[in-house]
């Protein structure tokens, strides 16, 4: 066992977190808390992982939901396409499978939405497979630790990275190594101002000791991202029930609801016209202008304006929307559908 190894095992021995999938080695409950932490930090992640697992305790419960459901308890998460092919893989454990959760590195990496780093996890955490981990955390740390300059997220350098932690890994004690590492990146090596003078492995590493510490890990600068205008129409205050869309087809949001909404890749000059057009019902007054935000995805920035509008709800769906060409649901509260991020955002307010 190398002198890195056995430094961050006895780090991660005094500081060890209690967090509630690190005492367990059921392969269901490793694999919710992995997806999750994939795109929050662990305080921020944690509330989820508790909604999800008591809405959802089994794999057999979350095969059996819709797919509203489990868009419904992973809302405010974000990266909704995550939750769909959780989804889809627990239907095909629970199915396909007979329940039974695969063990292998190779098996697991085999299912929908679970890549490298996920089937590491799960197969080292549950089953105790000798395969490393390689997340942000962890490129990090290996970054700083070697010196090495090559670009983090550029998917070639990921077998150079693999490499280096590769030979850290101690065999028969993958998971307690795996947490380590990534805690070690989380707690000590962080991104920004990280705890250099008390690390225990400062001696052993080149960053440190070259002081290029803020300059590594280096990331290939991403492109520009595409700005997006979006427009919605809350009728709430109108009626007892309002309309709302489901956002279908290969586009953002698939899966959940939105409120009627115009969007486009450029300002749009709002009239009365342009609303009851877009929109399949008539507008005669100008909506007013009730919040906007800026909210950023990762290939898009969309600018979100959210405007209500003086209409007899009971009138509408009667006479208008019933013979739409777009397709409204009637909903008496906004609890009872899945929203986006920004929309969910919108409703804490003005709910």
């Amino acid at each position: 066992m190398s002198d890195i190894t056995n430094l961050l095992l006895k780090w991660h021995k005094e500081i060890d977190r209690d967090l509630p999938w690190k005492n367990t080695v059921n392969p269901y409950f490793i694999w919710v808390s992995e997806i999750i932490l994939q795109q929050t930090r662990v305080e921020q992640g944690t509330p989820y992982y508790h909604r999800f697992i008591h809405k959802f305790p089994t794999i057999k419960l979350l095969a059996e939901a819709s797919q509203e459901d489990v868009y419904k308890v992973w809302e405010g998460l974000g990266y909704y396409s995550r939750a769909r092919n959780m989804h889809a893989t627990a239907k095909y454990i629970h199915y396909e499978l007979n329940g039974n959760f695969p063990k292998t590195y190779a098996e697991l990496i085999q299912l929908k939405g679970i890549g490298p780093y996920t089937a590491a996890a799960i197969s080292s955490f549950a089953f105790n497979e000798d395969k490393a981990v390689l997340d942000g955390n962890v490129f990090r740390v290996l970054s700083r630790l070697y010196g090495e300059e090559a670009f983090i997220n550029v998917p070639k350098n990921r077998k150079l990275f693999q490499a280096l932690v590769d030979q850290l890994l101690p065999k028969g004690k993958s998971a307690g190594f795996n947490q380590a590492i990534m805690d070690f990146g989380s707690i000590q090596c962080k991104p920004k101002k990280p705890s250099c003078s008390s690390c225990k492995l400062n001696g052993h590493c080149s960053a440190f000791i070259e002081g290029r510490v803020e300059q590594l890990p280096k990331k290939k600068k991403a492109k520009a991202k595409k700005n997006r205008y979006f427009y919605f129409l809350d009728l709430r205050p109108n009626g007892k029930v309002f309309p709302v869309i489901k956002r279908e087809g290969d586009d953002i949001w698939h899966g959940l609801y939105s409120f009627p909404y115009l969007d486009a890749y450029t300002k749009l000059e709002l009239s009365s016209d342009l609303w009851s057009d877009a929109l399949a019902f008539p507008i005669d007054d100008a909506p007013k202008l009730r919040w906007s935000t800026k909210h950023i995805l990762s290939h898009q920035i969309l600018h979100c304006f959210f405007y209500e509008v003086e209409i007899d709800s009971v009138m509408l769906q009667k006479n208008h929307l019933s013979a739409s060409r777009i397709s409204y649901k009637w909903i008496k509260n906004h609890h009872d559908v899945p929203w986006p991020v920004v929309i969910s955002k919108y409703l804490n307010i003005f709910s």
